[in-house]
């Protein structure tokens, strides 16, 4: 088993649960252990003295060492299963505490079927293999070891022997060891892409029978299904085969032991009774070396799991710099000073973009995809950070600000909205959990969702499906803005709030959108350039760089950029219309 700081972090806090274990399991082998002896020297004083009363009260001193190993056998078993249970419990909670706090970019370079192959099926592994095993191990090798000190105890000519087949043992359980590691890496690479597949086939359902594309799901997932089979059963066949070996060294080893024995018994330098207690520490040895075969064939494979663990656990998470202070509570203004992002090297998604944004004002953001309206987003929820230059809000760097006094400010309303599991109410408390039933219902009156969440099955309390697939689109998008309401922030920032709803759809919402930005500064990305007409003002961007900017009507009179944007939506006023031009 190596060394791992993951495993130890998750190991520590019940430290306790498995010291009680590990004394339970150390009590039941020495109790174990004491049981040859004892039996041979009844043997022999039975032999010398002929008399049977001395099998009675050794049969009253077994039964009460195995009711007192019976005891310790119970402890033994449950502070074990407690111990794993609450590690495992405890390594999934890090896991999931590890990930919510990766950098944006991090998270998207991960698929989710992924993380939770490696957050479920291999602490699972770890759980079987290495908690559970771990005082498995400890006992086991207790018994191996009080076993060998034993023998030599008993008779040092007939326990060297052993050490012949000591050394071959080893090497086997070595070499299939590293096999079942990497036979078992396969294995779970595969199973997370199992998982992958069927999320991809569960979550796009719609497109995959809107497409007829159910065969090439299902053929996709049969052949990583046999994939992962042929890997399960190659780490089978490995197991098998070193325990069915490590198995038959043992017991060839028993009949040279009982040879070897007789012949010491013969020459008087061994009694009947030591014997007798010699080939049963033997027999009692068989077992636990082949659990330690498949212990170690299993650590192996647990292993394989644990790395791909500290994979995730060991990537950095986001946090915020010495000496982070709170936003400060002054007016939400917002300022662009001379600012870059690059994803990667030497690609970059905004260069040199200078705007200001007054406290209050509502600002569009408009232009082709890919111009860099959403890395505008990102930058203000620091999802990223700038690679250049400087953006601040109420007058504070934003990289200088603790991220959570940030975010609380901010009320971001996705184009594609994100609802949870659990019920309307929780869904629009997702951001104030202790929001009274009263605010949750004014945001949602508010957002135009009262109504229809009223008519509902359970109202307030109806439960989600999956993302919310049993609403509309509107719906969907309105619960989101409730959501965005009952935080009351100071800044509003919303992608393509209205993007892909129907007429009347839109209507609500960009009723409900009025509502929201009502008082705040806001800003809006928009594709249609029909729902920017009541913008304060408009920045046109292309290719990472503010390119323009005005009122609706400034931009259209210009007859540049905004103009052919518009032009290429049919808009009424850019082909164009004094008087819409003049407004």
């Amino acid at each position: 088993m190596k060394f791992s700081p993951v495993l130890v972090e998750a190991v520590r806090p019940h430290w306790r649960t498995l010291s009680s274990a590990v004394f339970c399991v150390l009590f039941v082998t020495g109790s174990g252990l004491a049981v040859p002896l004892f039996f041979g020297r009844t043997v022999d004083a039975l032999i010398k003295s002929g008399e049977l009363d001395t099998l009675g009260r050794a049969g009253g001193w077994m039964v009460a060492l195995f009711l007192l190993r019976a005891l310790f056998q119970y402890g033994q078993i449950y502070a074990n299963s407690a111990f794993a249970h609450a590690a495992t419990a405890g390594l999934r909670a890090r896991i999931f505490d590890r990930v919510l706090r990766w950098p944006v970019h991090r998270a998207n370079q991960w698929h989710s079927g992924e993380i939770s192959s490696r957050s479920f099926q291999d602490t699972q592994l770890i759980h079987t293999h290495l908690l559970v095993g771990l005082v498995d191990l400890i006992g086991t090798l207790a018994t191996v070891l009080g076993t060998v000190v034993m023998l030599f105890i008993l008779q040092w000519r007939l326990a060297a022997a052993m050490f012949v087949l000591v050394p071959a043992t080893a090497l086997v359980a070595k070499v299939f060891g590293g096999q079942i590691q990497a036979a078992s890496v396969r294995s779970q690479r595969s199973l997370a892409m199992l998982a992958t597949h069927l999320r991809d086939a569960v979550g796009g359902a719609r497109v995959v029978r809107a497409f007829v594309q159910e065969r090439r799901e299902r053929d996709r997932f049969d052949h990583e299904n046999r994939r992962l089979l042929a890997e399960q059963r190659k780490m089978s066949r490995h197991i098998a085969v070193e325990i069915s070996v490590v198995s038959l060294a043992t017991a060839l080893g028993l009949i040279l032991f009982f040879w070897i024995g007789g012949q010491l018994v013969k020459s008087n330098l061994m009694t009947a009774g030591g014997l007798i207690s010699f080939v049963a520490y033997v027999a009692m040895a068989i077992e636990p070396g082949a659990n330690l075969a498949r212990i170690y064939g299993n650590v192996r494979q647990a292993n394989g799991a644990l790395a791909r663990i500290e994979e995730i656990v060991n990537v950095p998470v986001a946090a915020d710099p010495p000496g982070a202070r709170d936003l400060p509570a002054a007016p939400a203004e917002i300022v662009f000073d001379r600012v870059g992002l690059s994803y990667e090297p030497n690609v970059w998604a905004l260069r040199d973009v200078s705007f200001r944004i007054r406290p209050g004002e509502h600002v569009a953001l408009v232009g082709p995809s890919g111009a860099g309206k959403s890395s505008i987003l990102s930058l203000l929820l620091r999802f990223y950070d700038p690679s250049e230059g400087t953006v601040r809000i109420a007058g504070a760097d934003v990289t200088t600000v603790r991220t959570g006094s940030l975010r609380r400010q901010i009320a971001y309303v996705p184009q594609e909205t994100v609802l949870f599991a659990g019920t309307v109410r929780e869904n629009i408390a997702y951001g104030r959990p202790d929001a009274s039933f009263e605010d949750v219902r004014a945001a949602a009156r508010a957002a135009n969702a009262d109504d229809f969440i009223a008519t509902m099955p359970n109202g307030y309390d109806t439960s989600l499906a999956e993302a919310g697939l049993n609403l509309s689109g509107g719906q969907r998008q309105r619960i989101a803005i409730a959501r965005a309401l009952l935080l009351a922030p100071k800044i509003i920032l919303l992608d393509e709030a209205t993007s892909s709803l129907d007429t009347a759809s839109e209507a609500l919402v960009q009723e409900a959108v009025d509502r929201l930005t009502e008082g705040r500064t806001a800003i809006l990305i928009a594709h249609r350039l029909s729902t920017v007409r009541g913008a304060d003002r408009i920045l046109v961007m292309h290719e990472g760089n503010v390119i323009e900017e005005g009122t609706y009507a400034e931009l259209l009179r210009r007859q540049d950029a905004f103009w052919r944007l518009a032009q290429a939506q049919l808009i009424v006023g850019a082909t164009p219309n004094p008087t819409e031009a003049s407004a």
